[in-house]
């Protein structure tokens, strides 16, 4: 270990001895760990690339929290979709005179041939550009 000799203020002085005493430790203890301390903060404030571990959870949550909210949405969405879409094709079955057999096949085609694509129905590719 190097030996240097600093100065401090009478009152910083009287402080650290006093930590240094209730510590059961010596004066130099006291001010290598808080060279240490402040070494670190420094690396932490111009260097380091790591998130604090608190601050990473509070972001996880948020995260957490929104994409709850946004399946919530998604699901009210999807339900009044699937709402309106079976009050169309009902209405469809009636007046074309489809049979509920007929159009409950119809259906299972249509999911069948979506299962087999492994195909998501995307908005951009069926409406025209404008």
């Amino acid at each position: 270990m190097k030996e240097i000799r600093i100065k401090v203020a009478d009152t910083l002085h009287t402080d650290i001895s006093a930590i240094a005493k209730d510590n059961n430790c010596s004066i130099t203890e006291i001010a290598v760990e808080a060279l240490k301390v402040y070494r670190d903060y420094r690396y932490m404030a111009d260097r380091a690339t790591i998130i604090n571990e608190e601050i990473l959870k509070i972001v996880q949550a948020n995260i957490n929290l929104l994409l709850k909210e946004i399946n919530n949405k998604s699901n009210r969405v999807l339900s009044e979709v699937a709402i309106q879409s079976a009050i169309q094709n009902m209405i469809i079955c009636s007046e074309l005179d489809v049979s509920a057999a007929d159009a409950e096949r119809y259906r299972k085609q249509a999911v069948d041939f979506l299962q087999s694509s492994n195909r998501v129905l995307r908005l951009d590719e069926i409406l025209p550009n404008e």
